[in-house]
């Protein structure tokens, strides 16, 4: 796959180009991602076309919380069969393009796009003026042909004032949809609507070895910078070691029995695995929030509920055979 980043310098020919922020990579994203992937057996490159910076980001000067990092959706990029996958700078200078100009500069003369793929709700050029419709119109005379695919819609759990009313509704899969449900805990909803459990991914760095004093060896994982983060507790997970799978628990928080200072750190203890995970690069795979956070008596009795949380997770697994 190529990686292109950084730059408006972009020259390419015959291509299907999805367009999309393209946080998460969810079941909404994928059905894009196919659509221009059919068109391979044309002749055309499927290519991703994104930000490098999110548009809403640098608008509202505030930091979105990300489902993917940037390495995470260059890797899932690529897992997908993207030929070229494109983050457009998005700057003052850039958000100031028109739509036409856009489309005709950087899509048609930059990307020699022949197929453009959007979600019904896409908008783009200055102060959001282009839409679908737009698109569509340019595309008679720019000859490419645009292709509108409209929002994948799911069945939702019904929140009031925190709390599951039982109910559901359809709404639109989208990332303020998953983001909310994983700010809630919600792993399992999320799940459903990325298409894949939610991850995160890191170097394996040195903890207290408080884990290991409790013969229980833990693999710590500072989270990425601006990735979001579901509350503080105890997960079952599953953890990716190069080519190996193991089932595995997770504490994301501070260890209030056992800490000595205020870091927020992500724990997790990986079943049946033997030997040393410092420096080496592992996905942890969220799958269900089994309790919140808690300060116990002391040491025997945190090692107590581990062995309990363990078994709550063997027990989820042994439901879910197919995780």
């Amino acid at each position: 796959m190529i990686y292109i980043t950084g730059t408006r310098d972009i020259h390419l020919e015959n291509t299907a180009v999805a367009l999309g922020k393209f946080d998460g990579l969810h079941r909404g994203h994928q059905i894009l991602i196919e659509k221009i992937k059919q068109h391979k057996a044309e002749g055309l490159k499927a290519v991703m076309f994104t930000f490098d910076f999110h548009p809403a980001s640098l608008l509202s000067n505030k930091p979105l919380d990300l489902i993917f990092t940037r390495e995470e959706r260059v890797r899932w990029a690529e897992k997908m069969g993207i030929d070229v996958l494109i983050e457009f700078p998005f700057t003052k200078e850039t958000s100031g393009i028109e739509a036409e100009d856009f489309v005709k500069d950087v899509l048609v003369d930059g990307l020699g796009a022949k197929v453009i793929v959007s979600g019904s709700d896409f908008h783009f050029g200055h102060e959001r003026r282009g839409n679908v419709d737009m698109l569509i119109e340019l595309g008679k005379t720019m000859g490419f042909t645009a292709d509108v695919c409209q929002k994948l819609q799911i069945e939702a759990p019904i929140y009031e004032n925190g709390r599951f009313t039982g109910r559901k509704e359809f709404k639109d899969v989208s990332s303020t949809l998953i983001r909310e449900a994983i700010r809630r805990g919600d792993m399992e909803f999320a799940t459903e609507m990325l298409g894949a459990p939610f991850a995160v991914s890191g170097e394996v760095v040195h903890g207290r070895q408080l884990g290991r004093k409790l013969g229980m060896p833990t693999a710590n994982v500072m989270p990425p910078m601006h990735k979001i983060m579901p509350p503080n507790g105890v997960y079952s997970s599953r953890t990716i070691v190069g080519d190996y799978v193991y089932h595995s628990v997770t504490n994301i928080g501070f260890n209030p029995t056992v800490a000595e200072n205020n870091s927020k750190r992500m724990e997790t203890y990986v079943y049946d695995f033997s030997g040393s995970l410092y420096g080496k690069e592992i996905e942890v795979q969220l799958f269900r929030f089994e309790r919140p956070e808690m300060k116990f008596d002391g040491v025997d009795a945190l090692k107590n509920q581990i062995h309990k949380d363990k078994a709550g997770t063997m027990e989820y697994f042994g439901t879910h055979p197919d995780l």
